[in-house]
């Protein structure tokens, strides 16, 4: 049994790292990539941050990014899913509601590129690390065919699910 994807609390992420990819289902909140730039962004909108430089939550790292990702990803792999186990809790519709599905970020550690596809205002794209694009944008169609894991049998269950509400 994997972590399940929750609207606002659990994300759907797929990493691409060596030229592999991996599917994670994790908190959504350790994919603020650079920390500094979001607790400087809180700062400057008057917000108090009682530890600034304390990133423990995300096992100390500020920033994660091309030279310390293998140690990022030895960190999540107990969050780590399958296209099949992805495919299954789909079918089944183990979900409260399909948007818990749908795959929010996509991260390139290769080509160091973000792209959110998150529905709420957290704003991913804007806090990479330097040297890094990131980007607001639909990013499924860019995801090779062998993990599109709601293609089943060449039917795209979330436009079925659409479809059927």
């Amino acid at each position: 049994m994997f972590n399940k994807p929750k609207y606002a609390e659990n994300i759907i992420v797929l990493v691409k790292y060596n030229t592999s990819y991996r599917w994670f289902v994790t908190d959504k909140e350790i994919w603020f990539l650079d920390l500094n730039k979001l607790i400087s962004s809180y700062l400057e909108k008057g917000f108090e941050i009682p530890n600034p430089d304390d990133f423990s939550d995300r096992f100390d790292m500020a920033v994660v990014n091309e030279d310390n990702v293998e140690d990022f990803l030895h960190e999540i792999r107990e969050l780590e899913v399958s296209n099949e186990e992805l495919r299954k809790s789909l079918v089944h519709r183990e979900y409260s509601h399909i948007s818990d599905m749908i795959p929010s970020l996509y991260v390139d550690f290769d080509d160091k590129k973000l792209t959110s596809f998150y529905p709420e205002p957290a704003s991913y794209e804007l806090y990479v690390p330097n040297g890094w694009l990131g980007k607001y944008e639909q990013f499924m169609e860019n995801i090779p065919v062998d993990y599109q894991y709601w293609i089943i049998t060449g039917e795209n269950l979330f436009q079925k699910e659409n479809d059927d509400e």
